[in-house]
């Protein structure tokens, strides 16, 4: 697989973590220009503004499917004494953010850990006050079994902010997902907000991708 058959349709077709390794071993170090520049992706950004507006000021965090490190750069400039953590499965993608700086010179992300979100995933860290997610819940990713794989990661009333592909989310019942952990108590009734991915003018123009707002409970 070369640069050039690198893109959505590789992402989509993924069926297992395994997978996931593959695709974005070899797709890491130009994911920011052959598809964030060059499909004009605003998801990243889009997530940033989202936790920015909906969530109250709060110190740790963690960026769940951290990917290049996209989002955490651009939440740092929204909110600069943030301390966040980042996850994601692919060691070549946190090597990329891990190159991100804020404009001081420190590091966007404190600290970063290789996990697979699908099992229990390892925390070394008390609980985070908040939680965000982009482009991770999407087709061949993470589907909505994999939320309460997060719940354990956050604090009691702790935010949840996650966005989840538009498709994804009703073929794979996400909205049902959530009411059965909304009927266990262990999450506020979310909020769900829809978003643009890309700029208007990329090919992808009018995709969309709902997010998740909620709180835990226990």
């Amino acid at each position: 697989m070369d640069d050039k058959t690198l893109g959505l349709e590789a992402a989509y077709s993924v069926k297992s973590p395994d997978d996931n390794r593959r695709l974005y071993a070899k797709w890491a170090e130009t994911y920011e220009t052959s598809f964030v520049d060059a499909k004009q992706y605003r998801y990243p950004k889009a997530i940033a503004d989202v936790f920015n507006d909906v969530v109250s000021p709060v110190n740790r965090v963690l960026d769940i499917g951290t990917g290049t490190g996209l989002t955490g750069m651009y939440l740092q400039r929204l909110r600069p004494d943030l301390v966040i953590d980042g996850m994601d499965i692919s060691p070549e993608m946190l090597a990329q953010a891990r190159l991100k700086m804020r404009e001081d010179g420190v590091a966007v992300y404190r600290a970063l850990y290789e996990r697979d979100l699908t099992r229990t995933v390892p925390n070394e860290n008390p609980p985070y006050e908040a939680l965000f997610s982009s482009g991770t819940f999407t087709h061949g990713h993470l589907g909505p079994e994999c939320l309460r794989n997060l719940l354990p990661l956050l604090e009691h009333n702790g935010w949840l902010v996650v966005g989840v592909n538009n498709e994804h989310y009703e073929s794979k019942g996400f909205e049902k997902e959530l009411s059965s952990l909304v009927d266990l108590g262990l999450i506020q009734s979310p909020e769900i907000l829809r978003i643009d991915v890309y700029e208007p003018g990329s090919v992808h123009y009018g995709d969309q991708a709902r997010v998740i707002i909620t709180r835990r409970l226990k």
